[in-house]
């Protein structure tokens, strides 16, 4: 059996696309890395496989959590593993699919052990990201673990707590324990490809599709999330869904909110790319401008005899 193939890629660069593709070449099931399509009712917003999409291949880790739970990278990893035992088993192949980074870093280089994080600081920050707004902690978060700030986004509350907690109980930044020379604790050996092109490309891709999910009923989403009560939720902190809660909220109106999901999203395509080469050098990048991905990929995943 070869390895589980990794596909990451900035936002909008097509890994959906070629990795259904890819899956259908090889033999293979996918598996989500994604943050936010995890979540069920989250669709159009996280632009999850359509249901044609899922049932022309197997996919994992889509619609297993509500928007108020939490899915940690600990979880991720475990329940990566098993899923893979379990397509091996059945003699096919695994893909691991998206564009969360610190999901993937989690899976193939380990999880470092950060030691208990001090309760009380914990509900201290718990407390004081309520009364403050998540911009206040952020920049605050800067100062002391710049690198774990400029990975994720300025009003994601849940990580910026992470990183100040972590900081408070264990006197190092949150960052530094994702250290370079981190092996896997386990067996499993990957094929990584980074799916990447210009950024006026990106760019192209993020606008056009911003502009197909309000035509596809974003915005009705979101107001279906709120009205189940889902609106407070960490999940509606994601790009776009709180765009878009700010226009229901009536603190901005529609064109303003979906220039600000455009200009989000290019800012996240950015700090996507920006980690995954801090990361994933050793990857076989492609870039899609220029080169067939799935010739490429099977160049790389040629069927076993």
């Amino acid at each position: 059996m070869r390895q589980p193939v990794i596909i990451l890629g900035p936002t909008a660069i097509g890994k959906t696309s070629v990795s259904i593709e890819l899956a259908k070449k090889i033999d293979a099931e996918i598996i989500s890395s994604d943050s936010v399509q995890i979540y069920k009712f989250m669709d159009i917003g996280s632009a999850k496989p359509s249901i044609d999409e899922q049932k022309s291949v197997k996919h994992h880790l889509l619609d297993i959590k509500y928007p108020d739970e939490i899915f940690s990278s600990g979880e991720f990893v475990r329940s990566v593993e098993n899923i893979i035992e379990d397509i091996n088993r059945k003699g096919k192949n695994a893909i691991i699919v998206g564009g969360g980074g610190f999901y993937i870093d989690s899976l193939v280089f380990g999880i470092d052990n950060v030691g208990r994080v001090d309760d009380k600081i914990r509900r201290f920050f718990d407390d004081i990201c309520d009364e403050l707004s998540p911009s206040y902690l952020y920049n605050f978060l800067k100062i002391i673990d710049p690198e774990w700030a400029n990975s994720i986004n300025e009003r994601d509350c849940q990580r910026i707590k992470r990183g100040l907690s972590v900081y408070f109980s264990s006197k190092a930044p949150l960052s530094s324990l994702f250290s370079k020379d981190r092996q896997k604790k386990g067996s499993l050996r990957f094929q990584i490809f980074v799916l990447y092109a210009s950024k006026e490309f990106i760019n192209r891709q993020i606008e056009k599709r911003v502009d197909k999910m309000i035509e596809s009923g974003f915005i009705e989403e979101v107001k279906r999330l709120v009205d189940m009560g889902y609106g407070g939720s960490n999940a509606m902190k994601s790009i776009g869904y709180k765009e878009i809660l700010s226009f229901l909220n009536g603190e901005t109106d529609k064109e303003t909110a979906i220039e600000l999901i455009k200009k989000n999203t290019k800012a996240y395509a950015k700090r996507q790319l920006t980690l995954f080469r801090s990361r994933f050098l050793d990857a076989v990048w492609i870039d899609v401008e220029k080169e067939n991905a799935l010739e490429v990929m099977l160049d790389f995943c040629k069927p076993s005899v």
